[in-house]
């Protein structure tokens, strides 16, 4: 299935798409794509793999293998030469970088391998930030915007069948605690595009790297009621601080998001409705799967829209791949959630 999204030019952070702040441009895909089913216990679109499609959007799987750190992407539009494109590893975590105006940052995401494509100087460049847990993989790509539009999507994947969690004495529920990563349909911070030879015609629409978003989850599951609740925390986007120095970066809060009314099903999957903590709105979607010998470990994605109000028709793809708490855990998560 393929689903192309417009990408909003940042200006200074918070500038807006268009000369009017509002983006031209607008989503299409291809609603008949036999690429995808309806899941009859819940009526939910799904792709091939078992994902809602609006969450896998234009990605149709990835492969990664954390100990040769390769990956290998397949369906995202544009990002190669074939339908199976493999990825340059870029780093494990976080990594810094000075730009040219010799600041230091600390780029990209704890917790997840950052891996990055560009086919050529001129063709688009793509981001994916990618972990894998006890059996479980997942990971979000993203690519930079070009031509009006982007692409990007979430993939999660399970080896082996479902074994449901333990919860603790005289309790029916478990926390899942971790990091996010995230991919924002705005301009990032260069840090690995191709360099353009010699003078260029300053119409030409250039390649773009994606900004991107970092933060905390939590991930409570009621074994009882089958329900599955959370919260993504201290999010931050990472984007270009100014246009005409595209290696500069500049930093953003955004709102908490709130992951509601989710159903977790027999087989260990689930799904529900993405909210700005604190509003009844819906503005998007999570998903994703429990996986591990005995349970001890949570991978899924998100996609939501219009969650900042100071930003225009912004889109964020999210990968989640989590922990559960265990007795002896630090941190106020799991310190908190067991008995």
């Amino acid at each position: 299935m393929k689903r192309f999204s417009s990408v909003c030019a940042l200006a200074l952070i918070v500038g807006a798409c268009g000369g009017d702040g509002t983006n031209p441009f607008t989503t299409s895909f291809d609603a008949n794509d036999p690429a995808t089913t309806i899941d009859p216990d819940s009526e939910t679109e799904v792709s091939a793999a078992g994902i809602p499609v609006l969450i896998a959007s234009d990605l149709d799987s990835l492969s990664y293998n954390a100990t040769d750190k390769t990956l290998t992407v397949t369906g995202l539009t544009q990002d190669g030469t074939s339908a199976v494109n493999a990825y340059r590893h870029v780093v494990d975590g976080q990594q810094t970088i000075t730009t040219s105006d010799g600041n230091t940052y600390s780029a990209f995401v704890n917790g997840y391998t950052t891996f990055t494509r560009q086919n050529d100087a001129l063709g688009r460049h793509s981001t994916a930030f990618v972990a894998s847990r006890a059996g479980l993989q997942a990971g979000v790509v993203m690519t930079g915007g070009q031509f009006n539009k982007f692409f990007a999507g979430t993939y999660y994947e399970r080896n082996g069948d479902y074994v449901a969690p333990t919860a603790p004495d005289t309790r029916f529920d478990v926390t899942y605690h971790g990091t996010y990563a995230a991919g924002i349909n705005f301009l990032g911070p260069n840090t690995d595009l191709l360099p353009i030879v010699g003078p260029i015609d300053e119409d030409i629409d250039v390649p773009r790297q994606s900004a991107y978003v970092r933060g905390l989850i939590f991930v409570n599951v009621d074994l009882n009621d089958m329900s599955v609740e959370g919260q993504i925390y201290n999010r931050t986007g990472v984007f270009r601080a100014d246009e005409t120095a595209d290696d500069t970066v500049g930093f953003f809060g955004f709102p908490e998001i709130a992951l509601v009314e989710g159903v977790l099903a027999a087989d260990g999957s689930f799904a529900g409705k993405v909210q700005n903590q604190g509003k009844l709105l819906d503005i998007g979607d999570f998903a994703g799967i429990i996986g591990g010998d005995s349970g001890q470990a949570l991978a899924g994605g998100t996609r939501f829209e219009d969650f900042e109000t100071t930003f225009e028709d912004e889109i964020e793809y999210g990968v989640f791949v989590l922990d559960i708490c265990e007795v002896g855990d630090t941190g106020d998560i799991c310190t908190n959630a067991l008995p």
